[in-house]
């Protein structure tokens, strides 16, 4: 059965999430394959780093022995500076892996016109735009800096706080517009993929602020009550026990379970950006669509041939 859902289609502002999700509802299976392939290594590091900087070596080593021990290396601050600053780097190469792998499977997606590419295709092509898609991550760095100076002035009155997370979503669709285009086309550079996210950006500025971010809302609402679980099962145990919050911070039982939160954490992190950037695919797609006809005119073209056949 072809799952296929034509991302090239003109639409309104439901009709794009409607798409969306229809073509996660669809492709759910090989998205998560290809995510969990290519990410699976770096999710172990994450998770390891996290937990080590924000618990300390002792919480493993109580893990392994099944005994808490308040060990002097717990409070370490060069080993949770060391695995904050290992744990950055990998979200780094995690964030750029994620964009390129949801360009490329969009882009042999609708190649293709058939759900379920290669898996190893799409990371054959994704992980030639690395380089170019660190690029576009430090530009972006770069130009938050006279936004953030912006967001400053606008925090002075109450009609620029208003504005200020406007201006936050605007930046986040133009960075994940741009990130798309470059893993979609073959041939665009990092610096022409910015400014053809400007341009998607503003071509439909309402619509595409406003499918970035009740799409993203909706994506991270989801992420969020997985991540609740864990606290959810610490309270209900802390809530049904005779010790005492002491003898709690140093059960082996809440120290699993803290380890078992920093392993979803580190999973749902990962997944809500790879999810995220195919929104921006979708939304690409249809602003492009939108402006330029490329889609239509093809087919119009196509039924012409027809009937001169």
């Amino acid at each position: 059965m072809n799952n296929y859902i034509e991302p090239r289609l003109r639409r309104d502002f439901g009709g794009v999430i409607t798409a969306y999700f229809d073509f996660l509802k669809g492709d759910h299976k090989n998205l998560f394959k290809v995510f969990l392939t290519y990410n699976f290594i770096f999710i172990i590091i994450l998770f390891i780093t996290n937990y080590i900087a924000n618990s300390g070596l002792s919480s493993v080593v109580a893990l392994a022995n099944g005994t808490y021990m308040d060990q002097a290396m717990d409070g370490s601050l060069e080993t949770s500076y060391i695995a904050s600053g290992i744990g950055i780097v990998i979200n780094i190469i995690v964030i750029l892996l994620n964009a390129s792998l949801a360009g490329v499977y969009l882009r042999l997606y609708e190649r293709d016109r058939e759900g379920n590419p290669n898996y190893k295709e799409v990371f054959h092509y994704a992980k030639k735009k690395l380089g170019g898609m660190f690029l576009i991550v430090l530009i972006g760095g770069i130009a938050f800096i006279p936004i953030w100076i912006v967001i400053v002035i606008c925090a002075i009155t109450v009609v620029g706080i208003i504005a200020i997370p406007l201006i936050l979503i605007a930046y986040a669709t133009w960075v994940g517009l741009s990130m798309f285009a470059f893993a979609y086309d073959e041939h665009m550079d990092a610096v022409a993929a910015l400014g053809k996210g400007w341009e998607m950006l503003f071509s439909k500025f309402w619509k595409a602020v406003g499918v970035s971010f009740v799409t993203s809302i909706l994506i991270y609402l989801a992420s969020t009550l997985f991540q609740l679980l864990p606290v959810l099962i610490v309270t209900f145990y802390g809530y049904n026990s005779a010790e005492d919050n002491v003898e709690l911070e140093s059960n082996i039982f809440i120290k699993a379970v803290e380890f078992f939160f920093y392993a979803i954490n580190s999973i749902l992190g990962s997944l809500t950006f790879f999810l995220i950037m195919l929104v921006m695919g979708y939304l690409y797609f249809n602003l492009h669509e939108t402006k330029y006809n490329v889609f239509l005119k093809n087919r119009i073209a196509k039924l012409g041939v027809r009937d001169e056949e």
